[in-house]
């Protein structure tokens, strides 16, 4: 009798995921968690407040678990880099909730989480978010996200896209055993892991635009495990603020938009690439556009050279951006309009 009980939970914590979602119309709050395998406090208080704000904090909210130690298979640098931008001197454990320290874990800790995430909702967003997801098997999952600004935004924003495992088994000091870690941020969709820029930096009320990625699952995983959060960052410097939060566990989702037609049907080569030039040809098969706009940025995601108004046809086009005098290293072209985000990497050796 407990097996067969047991299985229903796990067919219905996979296969609905309005127990993961936030709303796509209202504020979400981001709660991260910093934690550590071999920190034995991790395991108390920290541990049973996790837990509980997932039990019972479950609408307009979405977790993730960041592990400080490198060493550990939990470790994540994508997740080292968010609480870094947090917190400089972050120590396991710790809470935060949209960037912000809510303490080590406690009644209060649980508290002001659940209140703020609470009020919050009854704001209205600075940005609407919606996130779908598809997976490939188990070999890979192409997301999307569509971002809708409702008023008048000025700024510097980025897109992230997050894969978060939801359980992993590994051993935690000061419980017995291997113990379910949930939620564990494993990595970032692009190269960057705040995103990809916003082009622009004015965006008018009921700007519009979907970003699209593709990310391999780990060797030996199940897609139905993972779950795709996309956060949107408003850049203040060097920092990085937290804007609005969706996500989604439906690794079945229905990718429809301009933005999947365009990355499917989308071919590119690089033909050379030097310190000083960089050539290559694309093609958007049977999808012409006008008015796309080609960048090349450098790993912290600024403009090295840009090229206006190029259009997509169904023949290759070739382009060469030249006299770049680059370093060595990895280096992203965007193909960026209205409707649509696409990037592909090139390596500089």
């Amino acid at each position: 009798m407990r097996i067969i009980i047991l299985s229903i939970i796990i067919t219905l914590f996979y296969t609905n995921p309005m127990s993961a979602q936030g709303s796509d119309t209202k504020q979400n709050g981001l709660v991260v968690k910093l934690s550590a395998t071999w920190c034995p406090v991790c395991s108390g208080a920290a541990w049973n407040s996790y837990n509980w704000l997932l039990n019972n904090v479950k609408n307009n909210a979405f977790y993730f678990t960041a592990h400080s130690s490198s060493t550990s298979r939990l470790f994540s640098q994508t997740g080292s880099d968010i609480i870094r931008n947090f917190d400089q001197s972050a120590y396991q454990p710790a809470f935060y909730l949209n960037g912000l320290n809510k303490g080590s874990g406690g009644s209060v800790t649980e508290r002001e989480i659940k209140n703020a995430i609470e009020d919050d909702v009854s704001k209205g967003p600075s940005a609407l978010m919606k996130t779908v997801a598809r997976a490939s098997g188990n070999t890979s999952i192409k997301a999307q996200v569509t971002l809708t600004f409702p008023k008048l935004m000025t700024g510097n924003y980025t897109m992230g896209l997050y894969l978060v495992e939801k359980v992993v088994k590994e051993i935690q000091a000061g419980l017995s055993g291997t113990v379910e870690h949930k939620n564990v941020l494993r990595n970032s969709f692009f190269t960057q892991s705040f995103g990809e820029d916003l082009p622009g930096a004015s965006f008018a009320a009921g700007y519009s635009k979907t970003i699209s990625a593709t990310i391999n699952l780990p060797a030996n995983s199940s897609a139905a495990n993972f779950e795709v959060i996309a956060v949107l960052w408003k850049k203040n410097g060097v920092k990085y603020e937290f804007v609005n939060v969706h996500g989604t566990s439906d690794m079945a989702g229905v990718l429809t938009n301009i933005s999947e037609k365009v990355d499917e049907n989308f071919n590119f080569i690089v033909t050379n690439a030097t310190l000083n030039d960089i050539e290559f040809q694309f093609s958007s098969l049977s999808l012409p556009l006008n008015g796309v706009t080609v960048q090349l940025r450098d790993i912290l995601g600024r403009t090295v050279k840009q090229e206006r108004g190029i259009q997509f046809s169904n023949d290759f086009q070739k382009m060469h951006f030249s006299n770049l005098n680059l370093t060595p290293g990895t280096y992203i072209i965007s193909f960026e309009s209205r409707e649509f985000l696409i990037s592909r990497k090139v390596v500089i050796k």
